[in-house]
């Protein structure tokens, strides 16, 4: 029995689910094999398959996660980002659009909107991880390319576009 659990309208549960308490997922939802903690947030259209969900989480919408990735608590994974064989620690964020595959990232990170994890090297004709260390800040359209070892209080800057006077 699923204390306080708050479901929109068309979610498809498919395989083994797992569910804490107080959570809600919203509208049109696809989760298949997951193991979701307590008081946590799943906003509209978002699809999660086979992970794992600590507490306190918002997930969406429109976000995909998914292959073995593991949230940890207080994470905001937002508007259309997708993570894939992952894990997140404590307090980090993506809020939006972006792409987190094959990596590990530390707690209180911010992962900036368009940033994109790299995970495939052509040479070895394989997939890469990348590790980012705790209170990393990463800025908007970053571009993170595997292998990355990325040390713990590292700041990435957003692309800037300067207008000089002429």
């Amino acid at each position: 029995f699923q204390k306080n659990l708050k479901l929109g309208s068309n979610i498809l549960f498919e395989g083994k689910i797992t569910l804490g308490q107080n959570n809600e997922i919203e509208s049109n939802c696809i989760l298949s094999n997951i193991n979701f903690g307590n008081n946590n947030h799943i906003k509209m259209s978002s699809s999660i398959n086979n992970s794992k969900l600590s507490d306190n989480i918002t997930i969406g919408p429109f976000a995909f996660i998914r292959d073995k990735t593991k949230i940890e608590k207080n994470c905001i994974i937002g508007a259309y980002v997708e993570v894939t064989r992952s894990r997140i620690q404590q307090n980090t964020y993506a809020s939006h659009r972006a792409f987190i595959g094959d990596a590990n990232i530390g707690k209180k990170v911010i992962i900036g909107a368009g940033t994109v994890f790299c995970n495939y090297n052509f040479k070895k004709n394989s997939k890469e991880k990348s590790i980012i260390g705790k209170n990393c800040k990463i800025g908007s359209n970053s571009t993170i390319i595997a292998p990355c070892n990325m040390i713990a209080n590292t700041i990435v800057p957003a692309l800037t576009k300067y207008k000089t006077k002429k």
